[in-house]
């Protein structure tokens, strides 16, 4: 009997998992509004197509992976919830120490033990950085065995949720504005790792979009660890469930060995408005760890990647029914993990209103 998933739209074999593989490249170009990939790249060798849209803008659009099936975390009502505020969420790992006690008493006041589950927040990074690292031309590192454009860079496909900016190639009947919107992560190995005895840690997958019309970031979802992490194997197919390790400093690990690589979900949420999305920013922390802490310590000698990306969906009753696959808002740049934490993101500018990769750096997302 086939194993299946139960979501709460429908259940899908395992076998409905496996992949259609393209090579997919998008470069996404709006009146100068941001710089995507360079199409023209000689050195790459893909088809692309111009959607022209009604207000002069256009966009290069050209095949990408196909999308894997989510399994969709239910919501409590039907009714989508009002967007939070969009001020960062404080962290709420850190207890700090209560103040000193005023009184004569010579026996000094308490020291509170820090909690063994707290963990140094990710290195800071940059707005300037993070647009950097979206449009770059590389990952940090080489993923084996090249066979699609997303694997060379990060990308952008779909500036908006808007019809205007679905893919032409995309089979599916395209709705007026897609209205959920579903992170995603990868860990893969690198050419050259050395390591055997290392795993990558990830938590706190974010993501945040801006308001058109308020001009402020809100945090739409902050999986402190994300749901689920699968095992899957190239070219782009399932192996198995799971693979994934929870961790006592937070979020959960996965350690990839080629031709196995983790690939997993954060949780979907519901847009209230997608007429009103002028950017859109994913993040997560990510950092090296021991496979086996009492083994050797070899993250020094280890080259593994970690990144993350987004997808829109018409809505939650498309998912695997009138949509069997989502063409993906795009995916931020593979980096290097190392001992300590760092931030792999992807941010997407909507050029349709005018947004820039300027204005992310002007007027950036929460970092934190």
């Amino acid at each position: 009997m086939k194993k299946q998933i139960q979501t709460p739209f429908k259940s899908i074999t395992k076998n409905t998992m496996s992949l259609i593989l393209p090579a997919l490249i998008v470069g996404c170009n709006s009146s100068g509004s941001y710089q995507g990939q360079n199409s023209q790249d000689e050195s790459l060798s893909f088809a692309s197509e111009s959607n022209d849209s009604s207000d002069g803008l256009s966009a290069n659009r050209s095949r990408w992976w196909v999308r894997p099936k989510p399994t969709v975390s239910p919501s409590p009502t039907t009714t989508p919830k009002p967007s939070p505020s969009p001020s960062p969420s404080p962290s709420p790992t850190v207890t700090p120490k209560p103040s000193p006690s005023p009184t004569a008493s010579p026996s000094p006041s308490p020291t509170v033990s820090p909690s063994p589950t707290v963990s140094p927040p990710a290195t800071s990074i940059t707005a300037a950085q993070v647009v950097a690292a979206q449009t770059a031309k590389t990952h940090e590192a080489v993923i084996p065995d090249i066979r699609y454009e997303w694997q060379r860079y990060p990308m952008i496909i779909m500036q908006s949720p808007a019809k205007a900016d679905i893919p032409s190639w995309f089979p599916y009947t395209k709705p007026a504005y897609c209205t959920l919107i579903n992170s995603w992560m990868q860990v893969f190995e690198a050419d050259g790792n050395k390591a055997t005895n290392s795993r990558v840690q990830y938590r706190n997958l974010k993501v945040y979009t801006l308001s058109q019309a308020t001009r402020k970031w809100t945090l739409l979802k902050n999986d402190a660890a994300p749901p689920y992490t699968d095992t899957w194997k190239y070219p782009f197919d399932f192996a198995a469930d799971g693979g994934d390790r929870k961790e006592a400093t937070g979020g959960v690990s996965f350690k990839p060995d080629y031709p196995k690589f983790g690939h997993g979900y954060g949780s979907q949420t519901i847009l209230s408005n997608p007429a009103d999305i002028r950017a859109v920013f994913v993040s997560m922390d990510t950092r090296l760890i021991l496979d086996n802490p009492n083994g050797v310590d070899d993250r020094d000698s280890a080259k593994l990647l970690a990144n993350v990306g987004a997808d829109y969906w018409p809505d939650k009753a498309s998912i695997n029914t009138s949509w069997s696959y989502a063409p993906g808002i795009g995916q931020g740049r593979f980096i290097l993990a190392t001992k300590d934490w760092r931030k792999a993101t992807m941010i997407v500018p909507n050029g349709r209103f005018g947004a820039t990769m300027q204005e992310m750096i002007d007027n950036p997302p929460p970092l934190d």
